[in-house]
């Protein structure tokens, strides 16, 4: 395992410019585009209002199924970009690759933009896995789909597809290094949905629908 690490850490090393592409990757991922859509919508803090969370799902609910769309449309955008920038523009190896997919999504969750507060990065999680394994993605976005069929509820239909996420991969990949990738968002993602978990249980989680403005 640690001679594997030592493996990809001296891959990374002879990358030109690798620290930029993680940078970069971060930065692309704390954008709050929920905050700016709603502020530009309604001229409203998003923060303020509802659950108070900048992701798709509140946006929804509170400025109408178009604002919250385009949230998802983008944070989804911006996680695809910061993976294919590394493959395109900075040519890395796929080790770069998977710790650029994870600063994405953690600068979601992290922004620097919001005082290291943000969302709860199943839209951007979403980005990174299309660029990395369209196959994975569409599993996830099956997955998403079908249980929100069934019940209408948007963390149950994210924590469902995420709890499945490294299954996926290891199904659709075999055992390699994304696979790590897969687990390590999946129990982080699944940690800050603590309180949606909490609501499923106790059954106040509520169904996802948009708003009338």
């Amino acid at each position: 395992m640690m001679a594997h690490l030592d493996f990809h850490l001296q891959e990374l090393a002879h990358t030109p410019y690798w620290y930029v592409a993680l940078v970069i990757a971060y930065l692309l991922g704390a954008i709050p585009f929920g905050l700016i859509i709603a502020k530009l919508f309604l001229g409203i803090d998003i923060r303020q209002v509802g659950s108070g969370n900048i992701g798709m799902t509140n946006v929804m609910r509170t400025a109408g199924k178009g604002p919250g769309i385009a949230t998802f449309v983008l944070d989804l955008a911006k996680g695809s970009l910061a993976v294919w920038l590394v493959k395109g523009a900075f040519d890395g190896p796929e080790f770069l690759e998977l710790l650029t997919a994870f600063l994405a999504v953690f600068g979601h969750t992290k922004s620097i933009f919001m005082g290291f507060k943000g969302g709860k990065g199943v839209s951007t999680n979403f980005g990174v896995w299309l660029v990395l394994d369209w196959r994975v993605f569409l599993a996830m976005a099956a997955i998403w789909l079908g249980m929100f069929i069934i019940k209408r509820i948007s963390s149950l239909s994210a924590l469902s597809a995420l709890t499945l996420l490294p299954g996926l991969v290891a199904l659709i990949r075999g055992f390699e290094d994304q696979v790590f990738l897969a687990a390590l968002l999946s129990v982080y993602l699944i940690l800050l949905h603590r309180s949606n978990i909490y609501r499923l249980l106790a059954g106040d989680e509520g169904q996802l629908k948009a708003g009338k403005n």
